[in-house]
């Protein structure tokens, strides 16, 4: 099963373009099994996450993507809650509590690898491919990726319908809920690819 681990619509990310229909319509367009909400800073409300989930025969589950001081973070398995977590040992250690997991995204778009013993400590794995990314910066990424315990992830980090499914993950495992997710990345039953 393919997923876009990395989406943003509007209203929840301010910095998108895309609507929720339209990006399960551009997915389900292009190949794609699932989308996963990463909204900067936010959870979704779940009652309109399950509202958008009847409208659509793909799979749709819902991770956040937390500014910290180590970078963006992309979390899945944390439970919904009011408190922005602000540093990478925040997201780590709500992570560990709820068994969910963490991978840093992006991690080489600034020009710079970002990281440290403090980065590996912090992050199950990192985005390995990103659809907003240049190819040596995916590269790098990938490269970066080995150094961890688990697979890095691919994700469009979609923000326009032109970006919709560049990057994704494809799981080993079957993948029907947000539960089922968290298992598989736990697992390392997937692997990142670029869909152009």
């Amino acid at each position: 099963m393919l997923i876009d681990l990395h989406c943003h619509t509007a209203p929840y990310s301010s910095c998108s373009s895309l609507s929720p229909a339209e990006l399960l319509s551009l997915a389900e367009e292009r190949g794609l099994g699932g989308v996963c909400l990463t909204e900067h800073d936010t959870w979704w409300p779940a009652e309109e996450l399950e509202a958008l989930r009847q409208t659509t025969s793909l799979l749709v589950v819902a991770g956040v993507e937390f500014t910290t001081d180590a970078g963006h973070a992309l979390a899945f398995g944390i439970p919904a809650g009011a408190k922005v977590l602000a540093s990478g040992d925040a997201v780590s250690a709500s992570a560990a509590e709820s068994g969910g997991v963490v991978f840093l995204a992006h991690p080489a778009r600034d020009g710079l690898l970002r990281v440290t013993a403090e980065t590996v400590r912090c992050f199950d794995s990192v985005e390995a491919a990103n659809g907003s990314d240049s190819r040596l910066q995916n590269m790098a990424a990938a490269g970066l990726a080995k150094g961890f315990r688990l697979p890095g992830i691919g994700g469009s980090d979609a923000h326009t319908p032109a970006e919709v499914g560049r990057c994704a993950t494809r799981f080993t495992l079957p993948v029907g809920d947000e539960t089922a997710l968290v298992a598989a990345l736990r697992a390392g039953a997937y692997e990142a690819v670029h869909c152009e």
